[in-house]
């Protein structure tokens, strides 16, 4: 099965919040407004937890064997990274987020070599993540 094209289109499309908000900062500092930061941070923690929850649906069709429990305890795991970032400082919060989502994509490396894969999905979720922590480390040059 390849990954059907719109799935790469709201792939790309999810990432332009990841990018907007620094864009304002960067471009229009005095112009953003105060809850910025805060609904750009709960996008980042949002899209990390579906992504914990897409290693889920992975995980779950081979959970009667020992690699679909471990999936579905990664995913979980996941997931409460995802949710324990939101209780931090923006600062901190933007730090975890970022090394939950490098495990998000050791994960998928993991799945996609265990749990079987859809043509294109790792590609894609590589290249997407790429796109998260550029847009992360931009965001967090703009804080110092």
């Amino acid at each position: 099965m390849r990954l059907p094209t719109v799935v790469t289109l709201f792939g790309y499309a999810g990432l332009l919040p990841f990018l907007l908000a620094p864009a304002w900062l960067a471009f229009s500092p005095g112009n953003a407004p105060d809850w910025l930061d805060a609904v750009w941070l709960s996008w980042c923690a949002l899209v990390a937890a579906f992504m914990a929850g897409s290693m889920w649906g992975f995980s779950l069709p081979a959970c009667e064997g020992s690699a679909g429990k471990a999936g579905l305890l990664v995913s979980m795991a996941l997931m409460l990274l995802a949710w324990v970032a939101t209780a931090l400082p923006f600062r901190s919060a933007l730090g975890l987020l970022s090394i939950t989502y490098l495990l998000l994509l050791a994960a998928d490396f993991w799945r996609e070599r265990t749990l079987g894969t859809v043509g294109g999905y790792f590609p894609l979720r590589a290249t997407l993540t790429v796109g998260v922590l550029v847009a992360m480390a931009w965001r967090y040059s703009l804080s110092a």
